[in-house]
């Protein structure tokens, strides 16, 4: 870009700009000989240099921002979308449980591939997908339009989670990143926060506006999101000597996919197939619509064998190839990184269905409006947005991971404390236990992910990150389906249908947190015997 030419009014920041390398990344001509034209300070150079960081991380955050938002607002809209598509509960589900799948069995391939051909190209393609997608699935007729389009603007999800953080460790020293990773994590569970507390009111909204308009918003905020990553980010280097392999792919979605497909199938429907059928699909942009009448019924049991043949040949593949999806080598001689995987997944596991059983709680028991109900249950986000804060900062100035194990010996507790849940209890109890376990979150979640990046070389940083990505959304649909199978087994015992009774319910939500607080018990042990000896370097290089 000739900068010298540029003789609009904003040509000084479009000056400045090229001097601080945000459209070239080699050394700008204006560095070491000035601009023709243009008198740019050089004080104001090195400083918008030294902000770029601050405006990638913008980038990264509004991009990682939709997701949470999207995932917490769809859980509220699937009523409405039911009644407008005419389509069983049971089948409405499946529209946030599929973006959790997809998510978690590609982030880690999507890191790899990243890792190898640039970050920021396939950050801003995951921005396009979710944009694109959320779009389609907006002007969707039927469920199954629905269901479709929300594969591709999954896909975009899994290209978005599974770059932003290794983007922002790229931009950041060390001293710095543990701050930025925290205020990261705090936007990601602000887009939680705002999606939660529409609880009380989305139903007017949508009445109002329709329920599309929720995936409209999506699609224009990861479409802002483009042109900001296209100025603000710095490409990765490229390490073509990094090969995805996609045979050891392939297995690993099959393996991952189809046992959560046929857990979180069974929390709901037991061992009844899964049926489907296709009549038509209608595609937006051609205004045409597709017939092809298709009908699928898949008993449980050939996923249980699809899932268990592709964990062999998944397994066996990694063993023999020399650049695996999932480095199980990396695994065992790298404490470090596989006690960070293994807590975040642990953690999840043991927690993330929390707030989906209490909404019920205090809906059903308590008999607070959905409005109360909602802005109750933002307690949780709020207070891991603020502690992340206050985790990340505690993880710019160590390297030990005792603020990790802090975080979940509190999560621990908060969980043990939910088992005290009663008819009787006040609303105030129940905001201070969710204030608890969102600050244990929140202090565990940067701290966690900042020794996670730092264990492994700059050139990984983003497969790291993927598997970082698949552990955590693993754990929210285990977490999930805990909860389902042990709501069916203690309210209706073995047979579908059944008499709801509060204290059943207590009964079964009482189960799900001593579980859960065992699960983080067992995250403790992981993160206490992964903690990094005095003295250890703080990243690998």
């Amino acid at each position: 870009m000739d900068v010298g030419r540029v003789h609009f009014k904003f040509g000084w920041v479009a000056a400045v700009l090229e001097c601080a390398d945000f459209f070239a990344p080699s050394q700008p001509k204006c560095a070491r000989n000035g601009i023709k034209g243009q008198n740019v300070p050089a004080r104001d150079v090195q400083a918008l240099a030294k902000r770029r960081k601050w405006f990638s991380l913008a980038a990264v955050n509004i991009g990682n921002f939709v997701p949470p938002l999207d995932t917490g607002i769809m859980s509220l809209i699937l009523p409405t979308i039911s009644i407008n598509l005419k389509a069983p509960i049971s089948l409405v589900l499946w529209v946030p449980l599929e973006s959790l799948i997809i998510t978690a069995a590609f982030m880690p391939i999507f890191g790899k591939f990243s890792d190898a051909h640039g970050r920021k190209r396939y950050f801003i393609l995951g921005l396009a997908l979710f944009s694109l997608g959320a779009y389609l699935s907006g002007n969707s007729i039927t469920i199954y339009d629905l269901l479709i389009y929300r594969v591709i603007q999954a896909l975009g999800g899994a290209f978005i989670l599974s770059n932003g953080r290794a983007l922002i460790v790229d931009a950041f020293e060390p001293r710095e990143r543990g701050f930025a990773l925290g205020t990261h994590i705090s936007v990601i569970y602000i887009g939680m926060t705002v999606g939660v507390a529409l609880t009380g009111t989305v139903v007017d909204i949508t009445q109002a506006v329709g329920w599309r308009y929720v995936f409209y918003a999506g699609a224009l905020i990861a479409a802002i999101a483009i042109p900001i990553s296209l100025v603000a980010l710095k490409e990765s280097p490229k390490n073509l000597a990094i090969k995805t392999d996609w045979p050891g792919a392939l297995f690993f979605v099959g393996a991952l996919g189809s046992a959560l497909v046929g857990l979180t199938s069974y929390s709901s429907n037991g061992f009844t197939p899964i049926s489907i059928y296709i009549q038509s699909i209608y595609i937006p942009f051609l205004h045409f619509f597709l017939y092809p009448n298709l009908a699928i019924t898949i008993p449980l049991g050939y996923i249980a064998i699809v899932g268990a043949v592709s964990t062999v040949l998944f397994i066996v593949r990694e063993m023999k190839t020399s650049q695996p999806v999932i480095n199980f080598h990396t695994f065992r001689t790298n404490s470090m990184y596989a006690s960070t995987n293994f807590s975040a997944l642990f953690l999840y596991m043991a927690h993330y269905g929390t707030l989906i059983l209490l909404s019920f709680y205090l809906e059903l028991i308590k008999q607070v409006s959905p409005l109360t109900a909602g802005l109750l249950l933002t307690v949780e986000p709020l207070s891991v947005t603020i502690f992340a804060l206050f985790g990340g900062w505690i993880a710019s100035r160590t390297s030990s991971r005792d603020p990790s194990v802090a975080g979940l010996v509190i999560v621990t507790a908060s969980l043990l404390l939910f088992t005290t849940l009663a008819e009787a209890s006040s609303t105030t109890t129940i905001a201070f236990l969710l204030a608890m376990l969102g600050a244990g979150v929140g202090i565990f979640a940067p701290t966690n992910t900042n020794a996670n990046l730092a264990s492994v070389p700059p050139a990984d940083r983003a497969s790291a990150n993927g598997i970082l990505g698949m552990m955590r959304s693993t754990g929210q649909s285990v977490s999930l389906a805990i909860g389902s199978i042990l709501l069916g087994l203690l309210l209706f015992g073995s047979k579908s249908g059944g008499t709801f009774t509060p204290a059943k319910y207590i009964a079964a939500i009482h189960l799900y947190f001593i579980f859960g607080a065992g699960l983080a018990a067992i995250a403790v042990f992981f993160a206490y015997r992964g903690r990094e000896p005095a003295g250890a370097p703080r990243e690998l290089t």
